[in-house]
């Protein structure tokens, strides 16, 4: 009896150490990345001990959240391992001069190491920047392919477009992709420097705020000391600011390793959150976590996102037509016709004994009779029908304005006040940037040879493309989401 009482009280003593470890106050605590669809907010949480390490888990009764002035029951939180998520890897190549070909060759190893520590749920997309921003290939979980995109890569550049890649990317990690991973991050290695975007660090810090997609960020630079601590700071900072994290890449091959352990050492919390507005507004979320006497708190403004409707296979014509026959308004409808039907050859009959037309009055009358019950009308003006289209800035100096087009034939968007729905303020907008089309009962887009060319939920236009809704829309450094509603 006496050894079960020490098994016991030694057990007791384990815990109890164990709560005495995490409740020292965590070194991190941030939100690495926040998806917001309701009823549920998916929250990535980073979170280190002051020794810099994860802890063993994380009870949800240790998290509070709130958001828009109400409270969020923390339904669930448990460790990414143990999730069984994957995650969704976009990597941003730089083939510039700043990086020597030798270091090019380790960066390729590194990136091919990383390739082969994926898994069955991992997806990965290639990019490169220098002087132009180009996909090398999309969301894949096929190794070889991935590898095969690396293989002719070379250093090559004289620019380098840093910001214009870093927003696209993060417009990429934006989108909501059928079988894609909800935990989407950006790992770049680069010395910070932009060169020609057409853009810079404060637009690329706002579009980070209203994206959710962290940045892991590999600083390396041979630039001179004064430049390479200018620039490098700047990277760490949008880093940080992201919910990602910044290391100095003294050691390519540490620094990749380091990287991937702390994109997948988050814990995954779910939010209940059934009642948040889906107004399209930024909202701060703020989640806390306590732990004894200590309570670290960290916040991030999210775009609660209305869930899509639910799809319902259609019914046949046959039994559509049985239902609306025997619902109310189909009778009632027949009652009308069937009236109007009588009431009108009554008049007819009427007038034909009491007044006998002339030959071209009957012959007047038979072809009225026959358009109201063909329905056939060749005389008559059709309007055309139209689509109603909301257009909501989501990031740009107007960011929060919202515009309405009746889309019956076009619609040109640009820089010019003449335009349909107009951004003078946006110097790099086009006069006239591109042009949104009725095609039947489809909006497409297309690009009006702008000087910065239009994007389509991060990828840049090419050809003229079928818009969904719930797309975003970039001209310019104005960027929008796109509401298509019914008929107009």
């Amino acid at each position: 009896m006496g050894e079960k009482r020490r098994i016991v009280f030694l057990f007791f003593l384990l815990w109890l150490l164990s709560e005495c470890i995490w409740a020292a106050e965590p070194g991190r605590f941030a939100i690495s990345q926040l998806s917001a669809r309701p009823p549920v907010v998916t929250v990535y949480l980073d979170v280190l001990d002051e020794n810099g390490q994860p802890p063993l888990r994380l009870a949800a009764s240790q998290l509070s959240a709130t958001i828009q002035g109400q409270s969020l029951k923390v339904t669930q939180a448990t460790s990414f391992e143990a999730s069984g998520e994957g995650v969704a890897y976009i990597f941003l190549v730089d083939i510039s001069k700043s990086i020597g070909p030798t270091q090019f060759a380790q960066i390729r190893q590194a990136i091919d190491a990383w390739i082969d520590g994926l898994n069955s749920v991992d997806r990965m997309a290639i990019f490169t920047f220098g002087e132009q921003y180009k996909q090398l290939v999309g969301f894949t979980a096929d190794k070889t392919t991935l590898k095969s995109v690396l293989q002719n890569l070379k250093p090559t550049d004289p620019q380098t477009k840093l910001y214009l890649a870093l927003s696209n990317a993060m417009n990429l990690g934006r989108e909501i992709t059928k079988g894609l991973p909800n935990r989407r991050v950006i790992v770049i290695l680069s010395d910070g420097k932009d060169e020609g975007s057409g853009i810079n660090a404060e637009d690329v810090r706002e579009l980070i705020q209203q994206s959710h997609v962290p940045i892991y960020a590999m600083g390396y630079s041979r630039l001179p000391s004064q430049e390479r601590k200018k620039y490098l700071e700047v990277l760490n900072r949008l880093a940080t600011l992201s919910g990602g994290t910044y290391t100095a890449a003294a050691s390519l091959k540490t620094a990749y390793e380091e990287m991937q352990s702390a994109i997948r050492r988050v814990f995954v919390v779910q939010l209940a959150c059934a009642g948040c507005s889906t107004d399209s507004q930024l909202h701060p979320l703020a989640i806390t976590l306590a732990s004894g006497a200590v309570a670290r708190t960290s916040s991030q403004n999210v775009n609660v996102i209305a869930p899509p409707p639910p799809v319902t296979p259609p019914d046949s014509w046959l039994k559509t037509a049985i239902k609306f026959a025997i619902s109310w308004k189909g009778i009632l409808s027949l009652v009308l016709v069937v009236g109007i039907g009588f009431g009108v050859v009554f008049h007819v009959e009427i007038k034909r004994t009491l007044w006998p037309p002339l030959e071209h009055e009957i012959e007047r009358v038979e072809k009225e009779v026959v358009k109201f019950e063909t329905g056939i009308v060749t005389d008559a003006v059709v309007p055309k029908v139209g689509r109603r289209v909301q257009l909501t800035v989501l990031a740009g100096k107007e960011h929060g304005r919202v515009d309405y087009i009746n889309l019956v034939a076009k619609s040109v968007i640009g820089r010019d006040q003449q335009c349909d729905v107009s951004f003078p303020d946006d110097t790099e907008m086009s006069a006239k940037h591109c042009e949104l089309q009725l095609a039947d009962r489809y909006v497409e887009v297309t690009d009006l040879g702008s000087t910065n060319g239009t994007f389509l939920n991060g990828a840049q236009l090419v050809a003229r493309q079928r818009l969904e809704d719930g797309d975003l829309l970039r001209a310019g450094r104005t960027e929008f989401r796109i509401n298509i509603g019914g008929a107009t």
